[in-house]
């Protein structure tokens, strides 16, 4: 992982590196593929590309593409960071994204968030478990995450840390990393801004996910409060989403 000065933000995945999947273990099915590819919206920037058949969420016999993080099995990655960012390409498949974290009670949840899915619309939550359907707008997304709204708000309880962190097909990219709060691009440290500097010289090409997209169906993003939008500056008096 990569630690910067400013202690609120590390990298788990940057595309861009020589080695972007040093911290991740690898998993390719038959009809599977992981690879860098260059991105025409990125200016040809490399980006992750995993690509492979969506196997439903509950299905225990089958090991689809993806990646994790940590490599080991055995390890966890215990940050207790509450903000997660992936700045992630929609393509426009069936995709799930999948975290386990810890509460403050030490119960482990897995909680895993599935887009444009044609089977699973409903949310689906157990006291170990919660499948939960999310919007992304078309082509490149800032998607944030905040672990704490999300774990108080489906199961009660306080964020600990992340342990572990898997992506499935089908995505590109470009940035996995955390922080420590939600940043406007004018308060963003300068450690951290530096370290994003090639993100945000892009951010043209990039869509905000924003309160649009999140509050339509199939779930209710303002109960749940599973992704937090970039909010635009507001002016006095009046109301004015890599």
């Amino acid at each position: 992982m990569t630690k910067f000065p400013c202690s609120g933000f590390e990298s788990l995945l940057c595309s861009i590196n020589e080695r972007p999947l040093q911290l991740w273990c690898k998993y390719v099915a038959l009809e599977g593929s992981i690879k860098r590819v260059e991105d025409t919206l990125l200016n040809g920037d490399k980006v992750i590309e995993i690509i492979g058949k969506s196997e439903r969420s509950n299905c225990k016999d089958y090991i689809a593409t993806s990646i994790s993080c940590p490599a080991e099995s055995t390890n966890f990655l215990n940050i207790n960071l509450p903000v997660l960012i992936f700045v992630i390409k929609n393509l426009k498949r069936e995709g799930k994204i999948e975290f386990q974290l810890v509460d403050q009670s030490n119960f482990r949840r897995r909680i895993v968030l599935i887009t444009n899915t044609t089977r699973e619309k409903i949310p689906k939550v157990s006291p170990t478990s919660a499948f939960l359907p999310f919007v992304l707008e078309e082509d490149w997304n800032i998607l944030e995450i905040d672990l704490r709204n999300l774990c108080l708000n489906v199961y009660g309880t306080e964020y600990q840390s992340l342990q572990r962190l898997i992506v499935h097909p089908n995505f590109r990219i470009r940035r996995i990393y955390l922080q420590d709060r939600h940043y406007e691009h004018d308060e963003t440290p300068k450690e951290l801004y530096q370290a994003l500097a090639d993100l945000y010289a892009l951010r043209r090409t990039f869509k905000y996910v924003d309160k649009n997209c999140q509050t339509n169906p199939p779930i209710s993003v303002k109960k749940l409060s599973i992704i937090k939008p970039v909010k635009k500056k507001r002016k006095k008096n009046s109301e004015a989403s890599v």
